[in-house]
């Protein structure tokens, strides 16, 4: 088991219009593989459940229905590596690189494991421009990060790193296991990132000017009350009253106001339907 820690650095792509409409190509292709992988994982499952074997298994329980749960899912071909086979010659047709296909299939076989164990009703399938992301094995291959500059697909498209910015440049002096192109919509526009997953511990952000680390954590007990409207913290040191949601604007007063302007207007148009005392003349 891999108990090195990992963290993601990620940066923006310096990318003109024909790189994007690569990358977009490609994140549809990966889209359709990654369909096609759930769909043919629905195929062998649903073969697998309605034979006499898993039928049978269904009644027993303990280590030996797990066992057996296990041997079926291999003889099914329910099981990871089965499915980087049936996605080879999908590599050739798409003209796609194999490794970053095989992490699509991996994707997709996670994802339908919620299903294999009863922990989800139904795995949906990826509509048109939801896949949002490609990635890698390592960097040596299909996604490489390399002298500042992201190369894919023979494409050298420059990341932006600011000078300024420590925590970058002391992100990069750790190992990259792999990369991953990421496009996210803002402001109804596409932009695109690398996000490289780094071997390692975060490094500790520290102000510009000062040199002092940020969000510096200390030692000591802290009491929380959390009411409906406001967050009350009490320290050794400090006692702070903070309003939740502050940004939201209290209309109380207003709907008050409005309900007995509502209230006056049913009275005046309906008078048989009130007594004199203001009560509901139940009469009519």
């Amino acid at each position: 088991m891999n108990t090195i820690s990992t963290f993601i650095l990620t940066l923006p792509l310096k990318t003109e219009k024909f790189q994007e409409d690569i990358i977009n190509k490609h994140l549809e292709k990966c889209r359709k593989i990654y369909n096609a992988c759930i769909s043919e994982l629905h195929k062998r499952y649903n073969y697998m459940r309605e034979s006499k074997e898993y039928q049978k298994n269904c009644k027993y329980k303990g280590k030996d229905r797990n066992k057996i749960f296990y041997e079926l899912n291999r003889k099914y071909k329910l099981t990871e590596y089965s499915l980087h086979d049936f996605i080879k010659p999908m590599a050739k047709y798409y003209k796609v690189n194999v490794m970053m296909i095989q992490k699509i299939a991996t994707r997709a076989f996670n994802a339908f494991q919620g299903l294999i164990f009863h922990k989800a009703k139904k795995i949906k399938y990826k509509k048109y421009g939801e896949l949002n992301s490609i990635e890698g094995k390592n960097n040596k291959q299909s996604i490489i990060f390399r002298n500042n500059t992201l190369l894919y697909n023979g494409m050298k498209i420059p990341v932006i790193i600011k000078k300024n910015d420590i925590y970058a440049h002391m992100s990069l002096q750790n190992r990259i296991k792999y990369c991953r192109i990421k496009r996210e919509m803002i402001k109804g526009k596409y932009h695109y990132y690398v996000q490289l997953i780094l071997e390692g511990i975060p490094p500790i952000k520290i102000h510009k000017n000062t040199g002092e680390i940020k969000h510096y954590t200390n030692e000591g007990k802290i009491g929380l009350d959390i009411g409906t409207q406001t967050l009350a913290i009490c320290s050794e040191n400090k006692v702070k009253l903070l309003e939740l949601a502050p940004e939201v604007n209290n209309i109380e007063k207003e709907k008050r106001v409005l309900n007995r302007k509502m209230d006056r207007s049913r009275r005046k148009m309906n008078p048989n339907k009130y007594n004199d005392n203001g009560t509901i003349n139940t009469k009519y």
